[in-house]
């Protein structure tokens, strides 16, 4: 797969979002040390936090579980998903938007942005690689649209596979509300509320960061995004 190996490798970077509905547990105190960056400045970092968890402080919000409505619309799985976020290609800083589309086991994940735009589909239980640009298909023969791939764990479309994750606490940072939660594969996840609505997600796996500015979150179907162009390429 040409095309394939050059996606995985944005694929991997946003991978680190595998965590979903957030269930009451410890608290642990991150107030001060997890400082989300403004939308304008989003940018894939290589430094975590790496704070040890704790009991949970004076500093800590009363919980509204702001996330749970969202959680919900994930977990429906039909919904339409936007997000904004910035990534090194070479030695440039480039503006990316990622849309998920899902539609029960269909789904479609398209990266677009300067010299790029490619969707990574699974469709009827086969999967494709579409080349918007070369207006190109490839066929993935090999993926199993029944599992997650450990190469592209967005293909369970990020930041919501549901593998259990524990809510810690909530907190108020630059004017926005954001409440974190432990994921079962231990990585932590930060979801930033301007009122109700969902701004940004943050996932700190280890040293690694990688922050997504919400565009827009919708729980209507959107059958147009899933499927495949008519008048493409089929590659061999």
């Amino acid at each position: 797969m040409k095309r394939r190996i050059a996606l995985i490798g944005t694929l991997t970077a946003i991978a680190v979002f595998s965590a979903a509905c957030g269930q009451d547990g410890a608290a642990s105190d991150e107030s001060s040390s997890s400082t989300a960056s403004s939308q304008s400045e989003v940018v894939e970092s290589t430094t975590g936090s790496g704070s040890e968890a704790s009991a949970e402080t004076e500093t800590s919000i009363a919980s509204t579980h702001l996330a749970e409505p969202y959680f919900a619309i994930f977990a429906g799985r039909q919904y339409v998903a936007q997000y904004h976020y910035r990534q090194f290609t070479g030695e440039a800083l480039e503006d990316r938007t990622l849309t998920v589309a899902v539609a029960g086991a269909d789904q479609a994940i398209r990266i677009s942005g300067e010299g790029t735009d490619t969707t990574s589909l699974i469709l009827d239980g086969q999967a494709y690689e579409i080349d918007h640009l070369n207006r190109t298909i490839d066929r993935n023969e090999n993926a199993d649209p029944t599992e997650t791939p450990a190469d592209a764990g967005i293909i369970a479309a990020p930041p919501f596979r549901d593998i259990g994750s524990t809510y810690v606490g909530s907190w108020e940072d630059h004017g926005l509300i954001y409440e974190e939660y432990y994921a079962a594969n231990g990585d932590r996840m930060f979801y930033y509320f301007e009122g109700d609505i969902l701004k940004r997600i943050r996932s700190a796996s280890g040293e690694n960061e990688f922050t997504l500015d919400v565009i827009e979150i919708s729980d209507t179907a959107a059958p147009e995004r899933i499927e495949l162009p008519e008048d493409y390429e089929w590659l061999p």
